[in-house]
């Protein structure tokens, strides 16, 4: 899975998906749901737990970062191996007036030690095989303080693995772990950290996804009114926020 690393990394270091990242992944209906379901999940924890310093794995251009700098009681350390995401980051920071420090550096070999009560990531460790999973958890549960919180997401394989199986070829840009809540409490309970909770984000997604493609179109507001509605009707996820602690 080297050369799978490679690639992501090559991937995210070009100046032009860093600067158009937020746009094209985050701005319609169904992604901007995701995003607030994310942002809300971590400031909501933040507020509980207190802690007193944080760590964002990947940040990219500070799509969460921005929220949660808000309601940190000082500046987190964010880290990426993208000088060109991590240049859009600090750019987006400073024009929203938070303060973090950022890094860049490798999540697979972070620049840090023992001192992070809290690190999260989105959009990274589900890229990655089981090995190389492992290896993040390790490295991360490495930084955390004794229970120490961790937070990411996973791809719930029930409901996410029939729908890449009648996608179109190349529909999925990059890998994507497909997990069954067993198997994801399992790797992490390997790798020395275990689940407090999944919150589960994207309910009925075939149901949301047909809501961007008929409404979104004709009317944004709309289509995310009626994908509130629906996602509120329950069922099965297609993504968990995971929420693990350091043993």
């Amino acid at each position: 899975m080297i050369e799978g690393i490679a690639a992501l990394r090559e991937a995210y270091r070009d100046d032009q998906v860093a600067a158009r990242y937020i746009e094209n992944r985050f701005r319609e209906p169904l992604g901007a749901m995701l995003h607030a379901r994310q942002a809300q999940a971590l400031c909501r924890l933040v507020r509980d737990v207190r802690p007193r310093d944080v760590l964002e794995i990947a940040p990219g251009p500070a799509r969460l970062t921005v929220d949660v700098g808000r309601v940190l009681r000082r500046p987190g350390t964010a880290v990426d191996a993208s000088a060109a995401m991590l240049a859009q980051a600090r750019q987006r920071l400073r024009t929203a007036g938070v303060a973090w420090r950022c890094v860049n550096g490798d999540a697979f070999s972070l620049p840090f030690g023992c001192e992070f009560d809290l690190a999260y990531s989105f959009r990274l460790v589900r890229h990655f095989e089981r090995p190389e999973r492992v290896r993040l958890y390790r490295e991360i549960a490495r930084v955390l303080r004794p229970r120490g919180l961790f937070v990411f997401d996973a791809v719930n394989a029930d409901v996410s693995a029939p729908l890449r199986g009648a996608a179109a070829p190349g529909e999925y840009e990059h890998y994507d772990a497909l997990l069954t809540q067993p198997e994801l409490e399992a790797e992490l309970r390997d790798s020395g950290l275990h689940v407090q909770s999944l919150e589960g984000v994207q309910r009925r997604y075939r149901a949301l996804s047909r809501a961007q493609v008929l409404i979104a179109p004709r009317s944004r507001p709309l289509a995310r009114a009626a994908m509130e509605i629906i996602d509120r009707l329950g069922g099965p996820p297609l993504e968990w926020i995971v929420t693990c602690r350091r043993g």
